[in-house]
């Protein structure tokens, strides 16, 4: 099977994500999940599975994601699997995952599944995967209102089947016969917490960590590296050095400016065919997919590049907001600008 092609590919929490879903894509029929976990997401649990060594062009993430659709991961199932590069999205936030091997308790049925994938030696590129872990879980904890003591292990779930009794980190880091995991995370798993919660912080406090310089970048999207003009250290300067079709992004990935003479309030886009509309700025699931003529409903850039549209001229800035925004896209799929 060939390498993969993500659906959609969205920067989350600071961390490149590509989205490809299970139940969009299952040529080989494998058997799938089919719980809601619809307004049912209590927390975040987070495993280890082993380094592979991938061929040129790929990631680990994107092979695990490969190996999943080719039925070679037997019954697991979790929602992404991350690596030094990039997380790969398998399953919807609204989907329960099979990685918890609690059966139908909580862990399976009602927590976002990340395997993060790393090895023993622990090295530089297995701290990369943890800080995108890291960065990933914070993430999703902040998307659905959650704090750290949401963060859960697999041995957590493990030992709450078993009947134990404790708090939370008692029962995520408490040795279990079965597995403990994750295993290269867990032997310092206290540290892995404190990382989760510095993301968490962030953007909720104006302080910058001495260590860390801000840079804002100039792109047209975060994830076209390539497409860069510059990095700067003063937000003003950034801007100044933004082209029209081009944004700014804060060191997480965020847009803090847009070229506003390209795009105003009622300004009629056309979209281009196959475009992935979101249901907010941030999420990475994508609610469907749209062609043709729209409106923008206020020209305000929102996070990831996104802008609300909607079907009508008229609609535009009109509320209640639910009944008249369609939902939001990325600015880098308008094709003709009216």
């Amino acid at each position: 099977m060939t390498i993969l092609r993500p659906d959609a590919t969205t920067t989350f929490g600071g961390v490149t994500v590509n989205e490809y879903l299970l139940t969009k894509h299952n040529p080989n029929h494998i058997d799938m999940p089919s719980v809601s976990m619809a307004g049912k997401i209590i927390g975040v649990t987070v495993h280890n599975t082993d380094w592979i060594t991938v061929a040129s062009g790929t990631t680990p993430a994107e092979q695990y994601t490969r190996a999943t659709v080719n039925n070679n991961m037997k019954d697991v199932r979790v929602h992404y699997y991350v690596d030094n590069v990039c997380a790969w999205q398998n399953l919807p936030h609204s989907l329960s995952g099979w990685h918890a091997a609690d059966g139908s308790g909580n862990g399976n049925r009602r927590t976002i599944a990340i395997e993060c994938i790393m090895s023993s030696a622990y090295n530089s590129t297995d701290k990369k995967s943890e800080d995108n872990a890291a960065k990933l879980a914070a993430a999703l904890l902040k998307q659905y209102g959650l704090d750290i003591n949401h963060l859960y292990t697999h041995t957590h779930w493990l030992n709450v089947r078993d009947g134990r009794n404790g708090t939370i980190d008692q029962l995520n880091t408490m040795y279990n016969r079965y597995k403990m995991c994750p295993a290269y995370i867990l032997p310092h798993w206290a540290e892995f917490k404190k990382k989760v919660q510095s993301y968490l912080n962030a953007g909720t406090s104006t302080i910058s960590a001495p260590s860390t310089k801000q840079l804002y970048r100039v792109r047209k999207s975060w994830a076209d590296a390539k497409s860069q003009l510059g990095a700067y250290s003063s937000l003003e300067n950034a801007k100044k050095a933004c082209k029209a079709g081009y944004s700014v992004f804060d060191a997480n990935g965020n847009v803090v400016y847009t070229n506003g003479s390209k795009f105003t309030k009622g300004q009629k886009v056309a979209i281009r065919a196959n475009t992935p509309l979101f249901a907010s700025a941030e999420t990475t699931s994508v609610t469907r997919r749209i062609s043709g003529t729209y409106y923008l409903y206020d020209g305000i850039a929102c996070k990831n590049g996104r802008y609300r549209i909607t079907t009508k001229p008229e609609f535009c800035g009109k509320t209640p907001v639910g009944q008249y925004v369609t939902g939001y896209v990325s600015w880098d799929n308008f094709g003709v600008i009216g």
